[in-house]
């Protein structure tokens, strides 16, 4: 992203152009002369009315506009200059004895005043004061412009981030034979650092995965698109603690890097068997939901990435009934409010899952849990994955 710059016309050296407005031809000449002894660029006009008429082609930078003058008195053009939101200054001339007036035009939004007659001093004072405000103003503007650009590119291309995070997920669940899958995954912002992942092998087999790095946003989702890029590229090869492994390994330079660390699911699913060979890395969020309701929590539990690598990673292992359902979840779902889910009360994993019900497919599961639509934001990110073996095995 660019840095902050300022226009060249801002820099503080260039002249003003200065537009004088005083029906007083003699005072208006000697406001001229003044104004261009100085270096400015200056145009004298009679009315309030020529000047209004002629904004457009004389652009000023700073107004010097007599207050008493027929037709349009000073106060109405100063009215209709602010009204139009025109990038100048307006300096009042007022007579000596007028300062009510002047005070009332300062309300109006003039800059500052002067009184006739004109003090040298005074003149060079005000004059001085008012073009610095102007000034200061103006780069005021210009940063803030460039900060409002510079937030909108970034939300575009967090936006951007965020449909890129969301296509890497899987659309839609592979075909398993006995088997049904489910998932969903909802960032607290436009990228997180949670994801899940599943795929289907040769042999009819299926690998499936959930992470949760920690930390959120931008840093959180570039680990996480790490992480998933490796697991993908071993888990077809090796059983589940043979890939965690692998991935701790070829990915200890970035962990320590990123001070940082990863909790992972990693299972891999023989359908014929109705076997899950599986890998809790840290994470913990994982039971297997039995068909009369019951539920198992599962072991054995290791470290998460990136804490000790080199440790090795304990590999367990589940058999499926009919009906029986294994249910994966970020930390989201249990430290977040618990309007964000369907489960009410303590948020452990009995209450999980007996907040599935008589929820019969993985779909509706998920929905038992994680609603396509939460009822508030979540503070953290949220993932769910149900993976339930059909009960006509």
């Amino acid at each position: 992203m660019p840095p902050m710059v300022l226009d060249a016309a801002d820099d503080g050296v260039a002249p003003m152009r200065v537009l004088v407005v005083d029906d007083d031809p003699d005072v208006n000449r000697l406001l001229r002369a003044r104004l261009r002894a100085g270096g400015h660029d200056v145009v004298g006009v009679a009315s309030g009315e020529e000047a209004l008429a002629r904004f457009d082609e004389i652009r000023p930078d700073v107004l010097v506009l007599d207050i008493a003058m027929p037709g349009l008195s000073g106060l109405e053009v100063l009215a209709r200059v602010r009204d139009a939101e025109r990038d100048l200054a307006v300096i009042i001339c007022t007579a000596f004895g007028s300062e009510q007036v002047a005070i009332e035009a300062l309300r109006r939004g003039a800059d500052d005043y002067l009184r006739k007659p004109f003090d040298s001093a005074e003149f060079q004072a005000v004059l001085a004061r008012t073009i610095a405000k102007l000034r200061l103003r103006r780069r005021y503007a210009a940063l803030h412009r460039q900060a409002e650009a510079q937030r909108t590119q970034l939300e575009a291309e967090l936006t951007r981030a965020g449909e890129v995070q969301a296509g890497l997920l899987p659309r839609t669940p592979p075909d398993i034979p006995g088997f049904e899958l489910a998932a969903r995954c909802v960032p607290t912002r436009d990228v997180g650092g949670d994801f899940f992942d599943w795929q289907t092998h040769p042999a009819g087999t299926l690998s499936l995965s959930l992470g949760d790095v920690m930390g959120k946003g931008m840093p959180a989702a570039l680990l996480m698109a790490t992480v998933r890029a490796a697991i993908r590229a071993v888990a077809p090869y090796h059983a589940p603690a043979l890939a965690v492994g692998a991935v701790e390994r070829a990915l200890a330079g970035d962990f320590e890097r990123a001070g940082s660390f990863v909790t992972l699911f990693h299972g891999w699913l023989d359908p014929v068997a109705r076997r899950l060979a599986f890998v809790d890395a840290g994470h913990g969020h994982a039971f297997l939901r039995r068909v009369d309701g019951t539920v198992e929590a599962l072991a054995p539990r290791g470290l998460p990435l990136g804490v000790l690598p080199g440790e090795g990673h304990p590999q367990g292992m589940v058999t499926f009934l009919p009906g029986d359902a294994l249910v994966l979840y970020s930390n989201g779902l249990v430290d977040g409010p618990a309007s964000n889910s369907a489960a009410t009360g303590s948020l452990d994993q009995s209450a999980l899952g007996a907040c599935l019900g008589y929820a019969r497919t993985a779909a509706a599961m998920l929905d038992c849990l994680l609603p396509p639509k939460p009822i508030a934001p979540p503070e953290d990110d949220l993932t769910v994955l149900v993976l339930r073996c059909g009960a006509d095995v």
